[in-house]
């Protein structure tokens, strides 16, 4: 009789950082006007549980967590004068404002002191931001993805984190879209192709 054999990853604290996207009340709260059907799959899915299960078992080993925020000024000057679509949304419905409260991390998994926030303006982490710089300096060479959306800020952050490098474990209930099909096609068809995708369960474990 054939048998698999079981692929044990093992995940190294000293050389790995827990990137938190977008988890942000303009994009993940019930009272968004923008959230359409996300906060009702991240309650649906366990996204939120599996994502505090993550934080803790992270921050006992001592990995850093960096929260990438979107975080637009006022008038939004990051935005150009021929914005792509979403950019385009985002500017008219005047979300992800800096000091407003839909900039603000959901409540449920705000950061706590020693974490580190990133501002950022587009939907890749690394883009024009000091993310890359961070990590370098921390000595990361491998970078876990949890957020909003799938499709969007995780696919982007992971496309530019295996171009620098980096190796990218993506936690596929950590992860949400404004559709199941969104979420469920890119987890299936690219992020495997930029790295590793785990549950949280498969993360955590890795980790002891």
């Amino acid at each position: 009789m054939e048998t698999k054999n079981e692929v044990v990853i093992t995940i190294d604290p000293a050389k790995t950082a827990l990137l938190m996207l977008h988890w942000q009340k303009d994009t993940a709260d019930p009272a968004s006007r923008i959230s359409g059907y996300l906060p009702q799959r991240l309650k649906a899915a366990h996204i939120i549980e599996n994502t505090q299960a993550v934080l803790k078992a992270s921050r006992e080993k001592g990995i850093p967590v960096i929260y990438v925020n979107a975080n637009h000024r006022p008038g939004y000057p990051e935005v150009g004068p021929r914005p792509y679509p979403l950019a385009n949304h985002l500017a008219g419905a005047g979300v992800l404002v800096r000091g407003s409260w839909g900039a603000e991390v959901i409540e449920s998994l705000r950061p706590v002191a020693g974490d580190i926030i990133v501002d950022n303006y587009s939907s890749s982490g690394f883009c024009y931001t000091d993310l890359d710089l961070i990590l370098h300096n921390k000595g990361v060479t491998d970078i876990v993805l949890s957020g909003i959306a799938t499709n969007w800020a995780v696919e982007s952050t992971a496309r530019d984190g295996a171009n620098r490098g980096y190796f990218v474990y993506t936690l596929k209930d950590c992860c949400a879209s404004l559709t199941d099909e969104m979420h469920n096609w890119t987890l299936t068809n690219i992020l495997p192709s930029l790295g590793a995708v785990l549950s949280a369960e498969e993360y955590i474990a890795a980790l002891s």
